[in-house]
């Protein structure tokens, strides 16, 4: 049987969002499954439960400098329902050319303004803004290695890798299109590495019975604070300073960071 907006919006509404709050979305529609009307569906339905009042936002990461960065035509590679989003009237997305999210709603300028200066996913980042606002993660049919807000809590954390370059070419400056006007912005703060190792926060929210569980069509879905899944990575990394590194040798990021420490 298809998912409808309708039970998109009441499955969400009984696991916790109302109107009036602000929510990150990560989401796999593949995982999910059918859903009537598709990715315009799921949005519809967020929408519904958090009303005017409330601010839906997501990531339209391109991860990479590729030419001009135009926040009105640049492809996000971070699935369907992010990309449906970002095309939409009203949908305002951020000047970050690796980094930027695009959002729906009440606060939508204010967590996505001057995202190129905040930096990719630090303090102040449109993610951050979002968890000082009370606001949700929804993991839709995705694990934590999907998690952005983990990066934030590195960011506050302060990790001896953060800062490490992510790839033995990243750029340093990259070209953004803002308002018809071409403008060169430096890429300080990428995020502090990759995050297939992600996952290990779920346990320490688990153990606090911080992660609502739910499911929405074939998907298991999460739902948790942003802020407490900011404060849970700062508490594991003081605990463990490395443990969301990577242990895979073909990840320069990782590798690197841990041959410069000399863990290895």
């Amino acid at each position: 049987m298809s998912l409808t907006r309708e039970v998109v919006a009441n499955e969400l509404h009984q696991a916790g969002i109302n109107r009036g709050d602000n929510v990150l979305v990560h989401s796999s529609l593949s995982s999910i499954g059918s859903v009537e009307g598709g990715a315009d569906a799921v949005i519809d339905g967020i929408l519904d439960v958090i009303e005017a009042e409330g601010t839906v936002m997501v990531p339209t990461f391109t991860y990479w400098v590729n030419g001009i960065f135009d926040p009105q035509t640049t492809c996000g590679l971070t699935g369907i329902v992010t990309e449906t989003l970002r095309c939409r009237i009203g949908a305002v997305r951020s000047l970050h050319p690796t980094h930027s999210v695009a959002a729906i709603g009440k606060h939508a300028i204010e967590f996505t303004r001057n995202h190129e200066v905040a930096g990719a996913l630090r303090v102040d980042s449109p993610v951050d803004r979002s968890a000082k606002a009370d606001g949700w993660i929804a993991l839709l049919g995705v694990h934590h290695d999907c998690n952005s807000t983990v990066h934030v809590g590195e960011a506050y954390a302060k990790p001896w890798y953060l800062g490490f370059p992510f790839t033995a070419i990243d750029p340093e400056y990259a070209s953004v299109r803002d308002r018809g006007s071409i403008r060169t912005v430096k890429l300080a703060g990428l995020p502090s590495g990759c995050s297939v190792a992600f996952n290990v926060i779920e346990l320490s929210l688990r153990r606090e019975a911080a992660i609502i569980d739910f499911k929405l069509g074939r998907a298991m879905c999460q739902l948790m604070r942003a802020q407490t899944v900011i404060e849970k990575t700062v508490k594991l990394i003081r605990e463990s300073e490395g443990i969301l590194l990577c242990s895979s040798r073909s990840c320069f990021y990782c590798t690197n960071a841990i041959r410069q420490r000399q863990i290895i």
